[in-house]
């Protein structure tokens, strides 16, 4: 092996160690690749709905002829808080609280008046003839009260039927209401335990009703032209014999007709009890019916220069008969006389879409010879303000 050979060999390897040793320190000054990011699940959530309802009210005046001066107070009537969400496909759920002073010297508590679960399994007309329809479990509206508390104001004054004590305005229950297509009206049936939203289920009975609500002219159920003709069986334990029923049935039609410039209303119903009591052949049982007739309206001429309907001035009439035979006893109630009236006259403002207020005057009088704290009279002042 000669020196030149070895001198080459000795280059060749300089070099090759020049060009492999930079590289092989650059790899390893590099930066290790980083990992993947983290895969974050989304957590979904529910869009809820918050809204509320306030009834605030001075009333001056009181039972007649009692001996003293008229008596004065503010009150909350009542206090409504909402929430709504939709929870999955088709289905959405509400909770409607109740804020109310329960009476005497007790101070406000709250209880729950609406809580359900909804499920639209008809929509956007896809059922038979285009139309849709739902089902509801829980707290929820009976019969009628929610169709014709569109038209008559309730911050002033509950409706004749409630206040006529011929069923509560909600209960525990299931329901289904179809809606027919092209606006024509809906079908609403339902089964309830009975007693109302504000006592538990009592007996082993159930009530059931159904509503059949047209609108003629094609208007919705707060628009327009309605009549809405209902049915109620209910039945509630003997107090005598606890393992049978009682007949405790309720029957009527509402017809309305809402404008932005008036609206007018009427409800008839009857309410039939099944009294009963120990003769000396043994129980007996027999039918009792009240009836009642209420006839409203809530004109507006302002509005027709108005069509969103805001400061808009109005008038309000209403007139409420009681009539009942002979030992018909009314199932509680704020007018716990067999006959007799109740009106209200009053002006309303809108101040704006979320308040409005009254000043009425209401007058409940019983016919006939009755306890003098009974003919009640008064000056108020009501107010509605949502949120």
């Amino acid at each position: 092996m000669t020196r030149a050979f070895v001198h080459r060999t000795l280059l060749a390897i300089v070099a090759a160690g020049a060009i492999v040793l930079p590289a092989v320190a650059d790899a390893q000054q590099a930066p290790a690749t980083p990992p993947p990011p983290a895969t974050v699940t989304p957590t979904a959530s529910v869009p809820l709905e918050f809204s509320g309802l306030l009834f605030p009210q001075f009333i001056y005046g009181g039972p007649k002829g009692n001996g003293t001066r008229s008596a004065n107070q503010f009150q909350l009537e009542r206090a409504y808080l909402t929430v709504k969400g939709k929870i999955g496909d088709r289905t959405s759920l509400r909770l409607t609280s109740d804020v109310y002073r329960p009476g005497g010297n007790s101070g406000y508590t709250m209880r729950v008046k609406l809580a359900y679960v909804q499920y639209e399994y008809w929509m956007n007309g896809e059922g038979f003839m285009g139309s849709s329809a739902q089902v509801r479990l829980g707290m929820q509206p009976t019969v009628i009260n929610e169709t014709e508390e569109a038209f008559w104001p309730r911050y002033v004054a509950k409706l004749a039927i409630e206040r006529a004590g011929f069923f509560a305005p909600a209960d525990l229950g299931a329901s289904t209401t179809i809606g027919f297509g092209k606006h024509m009206g809906e079908l609403f049936a339902e089964v309830t335990n009975g007693p109302g939203y504000t006592t538990p289920e009592n007996d082993r009975f159930k009530d059931y009703s159904a509503r059949l609500t047209l609108t003629p002219f094609g208007a919705t159920a707060t628009q327009g032209l309605v009549v809405a003709p209902w049915y109620y069986r209910g039945t509630v334990a003997s107090s005598l014999a606890p393992a049978e029923g009682r007949k405790h049935d309720r029957a009527g039609i509402f017809a309305g007709y809402r404008a932005p410039a008036f609206v007018v209303g009427g409800q008839f119903a009857s309410s039939t009890n099944e009294n009963e009591r120990v003769a000396p052949g043994g129980l007996v049982t027999e039918d009792r019916s009240g009836k009642v007739v209420s006839v409203y309206t809530h004109l507006k001429p302002f509005a027709m220069m108005n069509p969103a309907g805001t400061k808009a001035w109005g008038v309000l009439l209403r007139w409420d008969r009681v009539s009942g035979e002979n030992g018909y006893i009314p199932t509680g109630g704020d007018f716990p006389v067999v006959e007799g009236k109740f009106i209200v006259a009053g002006i309303t403002h809108d101040v704006n879409s979320k308040l409005s207020w009254a000043l009425d005057y209401q007058q409940q009088s019983p016919n006939g010879a009755a306890a003098p704290a009974l003919d009640v009279r008064t000056y108020n002042i009501h107010v509605s303000a949502a949120f």
